[in-house]
């Protein structure tokens, strides 16, 4: 079993992503509001705010996104499904895309796995 972490930086391509991830069979993903590092960094200290770029206000907003999953393969399929949907994301940067092995997990419906 693996973690499944995805950093989404389009918003615009929420419903494809959660869409995606449905047709793969991931039902239970938590999702969570966040910010790049550097919009914080610009805000509270002035002293970094030379080093970024301004432009869009909405742009360092993210989703992340954390599910467990069995498969790997279920990924290459969630990838393949945000393409053929249409999404550009060798074109634009839209996500990142992480898997993190579980050693040892618990959970009402799995009970102790470890």
């Amino acid at each position: 079993m693996d973690l499944l972490i995805i950093s989404l930086s389009d918003l615009d391509y929420k419903e494809d992503v959660f869409l995606a991830l449905q047709s793969v069979g991931i039902q239970t993903a938590s999702v969570w509001d966040a910010k790049n590092l550097n919009r914080s960094l610009e805000s509270e200290f002035s002293l970094f705010s030379g080093f970024f770029s301004g432009g869009d206000a909405h742009k360092d907003e993210r989703l992340i996104i954390l599910s467990h999953i069995n498969k790997k393969d279920d990924t290459k399929e969630f990838i393949s499904n945000l393409e053929a949907a249409g999404v550009p994301l060798k074109k634009k940067d839209i996500l990142s895309m992480y898997i993190v092995p579980i050693s040892t997990m618990f959970s009402q419906e799995t009970g102790y796995i470890g």
